[in-house]
């Protein structure tokens, strides 16, 4: 397995993050309820280094570990931001819950297997 094919489910993921208040309508009475953004920002952010980790997926793994902090951060979100104003509060904290750690793992993942792909890289060329 590559480093890139983590990458680029973390790239769905993403996708799936920023359109998931609109698409299972959390219902917010805003458009600028913190959930919402939250989502969107952290999507935006997500999906940008995914794409670059799956453009050079050699480069900067650590940029996956920033996706999977971001993982963890929306598991706590979850939790921590004011969801009692939405409609659908059970979809947008399971769907939070879900995705983080999905981006959690796959950022933790593609990460191991770069520093891995190095290592194996480095002992071939001695």
């Amino acid at each position: 397995m590559t480093p890139s094919l983590p990458s680029s489910l973390m790239f769905l993921c993403a996708v799936w993050l920023g359109f998931a208040p609109f698409a299972l309508h959390y219902g917010f009475p805003g458009y600028s309820a913190a959930v919402d953004t939250n989502d969107v920002v952290v999507a935006l952010v997500v999906g940008a280094i995914a794409l670059f980790r799956v453009v050079a997926p050699r480069d900067l793994p650590w940029l996956s570990l920033v996706n999977a902090a971001l993982g963890v951060w929306l598991v706590a979100g979850a939790f921590l931001l004011d969801h009692s104003a939405a409609r659908q509060a059970g979809a947008a904290v399971a769907n939070d819950v879900v995705l983080g750690v999905l981006l959690a793992a796959l950022g933790t993942l593609s990460a191991a297997l770069t520093y891995r792909q190095r290592a194996a890289e480095r002992t071939q060329a001695r």
